[in-house]
């Protein structure tokens, strides 16, 4: 190995550790569970033990360690067949919402994924500040229910009266919620009608990509809470200062939704009036914990008016079906890249290909042979153009140093040696294409392997367990280092792809470099993909070696 190869190398390795250490450096407990941001004394009391629907409310037994005894909390559970949620009186919010259909598979005991990420923050709440008696997020309220799809919250400041009521959906993950306040004093107010969703970092696996995030006008604003969003996803680093998506003067907005997302989940805030609503994103702890709040324009009430606000509510899964049925643009939660057609193209190939085929794995391995087949004349074009060019070679040399110090005469010569050969000197440039073409193929692809829950979970055989992430064959002892096969045979079958594949006019030393440094560099990004990418680019590589080999055994057709 030359001098040049293990400066490259170096470099490489350099840069990636440094990174790594530098995210140390800013975050030292980014692999630790967060710890809570309110002490304890000020943390809210902690909720009993919630009933079933339709029992009666229970009521959590003041701290015996507080001087003066809280105001005592009332709970209430909804019942669904999708999930299971409880709310409370304290701020006539919502403590808990799990999800029935799914688990996480990285925590002890696979519990139910929880769409609340911080127990010690209410989500829902109402802090109505603009009223002028401090935040009334923990105001308590007095519950009815009324029906099995109905939950009101009433409660009273000073001279205005507050309604919240949640309604229900039969089947799904919606509900809808209603703010009524009415001015009973002898002065105007002006509520904004805000809610608040607190999102912490959890421990387990789907919070390696956390984020809040709205959708004004045709773009998704995101603010990354985990400090290693993926790549090509989520991108960039957490967010340190405040975002306001709020309308400007004279540019078209709509705030379709705000909400805080997990690669395949969401709970997301829908304003009746997007023309209207605004979204504040703050970080609380930077790269574990956030602070969504939605909120309308305030609006004069005048004495004795009353006015009712609502907003749309959607807690769970990323599915393209429902998020798509649900409407105001809410599939766009979905990452798809800057190829979002054709992610949602591959998404529904790979949804077709797996009714035929039911395990994913090999539904994604006959995808990928598929679209190498489509792609085979764009190939084939590329590959012979580069093994003319590296038969040429050795002759475009001897013509360049037959001139060495007069450069008009050695373009001369090297333009004869191309007429003589019948070959244009911009096919080299002219095989660049088929890579081009191939870019959104492989990041339409990408995104839809990257982001489609129907992976989530999905064994393939094996070691690989969940398609959707990071495989590994073992563990070394002592040093907590996952051993990825998947990333390993990746770098060795491109290793072998660019030893096979011609470099016409490249210095050997440079081509040396290339073999090495670009599988080094593949395999170290692969590492944490999910293993169905993985999967699909491994396919991909030995397909294209596999063509490389069949390529250069055949002839070179004569040039016309």
């Amino acid at each position: 190995m030359d001098r040049n190869t293990l400066v490259a190398l170096a470099l490489t390795a350099l840069l990636y550790f440094g990174w790594q250490y530098s995210l140390d450096l800013r975050f030292p407990n980014r692999h630790d569970p967060p710890t809570p941001s309110v002490p304890a004394e000020q943390a809210a009391p902690t909720p009993a033990s919630s009933p079933l629907a339709g029992e009666p409310l229970q009521v959590a037994a003041p701290s015996p360690t507080t001087s003066t005894p809280p105001v005592l909390e009332k709970q209430v559970v909804v019942e669904r067949p999708l999930y299971r949620a409880t709310f409370t009186s304290q701020g006539g919010a919502l403590r808990e919402w799990t999800l029935r259909g799914y688990d996480d598979a990285s925590l002890p005991g696979r519990p139910p994924v929880a769409m609340t990420t911080n127990p010690e923050q209410l989500s829902f709440a109402t802090p109505f500040l603009e009223l002028g008696h401090g935040d009334l997020s923990n105001l308590p309220y007095a519950i009815a229910r009324p029906s099995e799809d109905l939950l009101e919250f009433t409660a009273e400041i000073g001279t205005v009266q507050i309604r919240k009521t949640y309604r229900f959906e039969t089947d799904g993950y919606g509900a809808h919620l209603s703010i009524a306040i009415e001015n009973g004093g002898t002065a105007p107010i002006s509520p904004a009608y805000g809610v608040r969703w607190p999102a912490r970092r959890g421990s387990g696996a789907e919070f390696s990509e956390f984020s809040l995030a709205a959708y004004p006008a045709d773009d998704v604003v995101r603010f990354a809470i985990s400090p290693l969003p993926s790549m090509l996803g989520f991108g960039g680093g957490p967010a340190h200062e405040r975002v306001e998506v709020a309308p400007e003067a004279g540019e078209p907005y709509e705030l379709d939704w705000a909400g805080a997302e997990t690669r395949y989940f969401i709970a997301a805030i829908l304003p009746d009036n997007p023309r209207d609503a605004r979204a504040v994103m703050s970080p609380v702890v930077p790269g574990s914990e956030a602070q969504l709040d939605v909120s309308f324009a305030p609006v004069s009430l005048p004495p004795g008016a009353k006015l009712t606000r609502e907003y749309r509510l959607y807690l769970g899964p990323k599915e393209p079906a429902r998020l798509d049925a649900f409407g105001a643009h809410l599939d766009e939660a979905i990452q798809k890249g800057w190829a979002p057609s054709l992610a949602r193209f591959f998404t529904g190939m790979l949804t077709f290909v797996h009714k035929f085929v039911p395990n994913y794995g090999l539904a994604i391995l006959l995808l990928t042979f598929v679209i190498r087949v489509a792609m085979a004349p764009l190939m084939v074009g590329q590959m012979r153009s580069m093994k003319r060019m590296g038969e040429l070679a050795p002759k475009v040399k001897a013509a360049q140093e037959r001139f060495p110090d007069d450069r008009p005469k050695q373009q001369e010569a090297v333009m004869a040696v191309y007429q003589q050969a019948g070959v244009s000197p911009f096919s080299m440039f002219s095989g660049c294409l088929p890579m081009l073409l191939q870019l959104p193929v492989f990041v339409g692809f990408y995104f839809a392997l990257q982001s489609s829950i129907m992976l989530r979970q999905q064994p393939f055989f094996g070691w690989i367990t969940d398609l959707s992430q990071p495989e590994s064959l073992f563990v070394i002892p002592g040093l907590a280092f996952h051993v990825r096969a998947l990333p390993l045979l990746l770098g060795g079958a491109m290793v072998l792809q660019q030893r096979l594949t011609p470099t016409p006019n490249m210095d050997p030393a440079q081509a040396r470099m290339m073999q090495i440094v670009m599988p080094v560099m593949m395999t170290v990004m692969f590492y944490q993909f999910a293993s169905g990418l993985g999967l699909y680019w491994l396919m991909s590589t030995l397909l294209g070696i596999g063509q490389q080999l069949l390529m250069n055994r055949s002839k070179t057709p004569a040039a016309a």
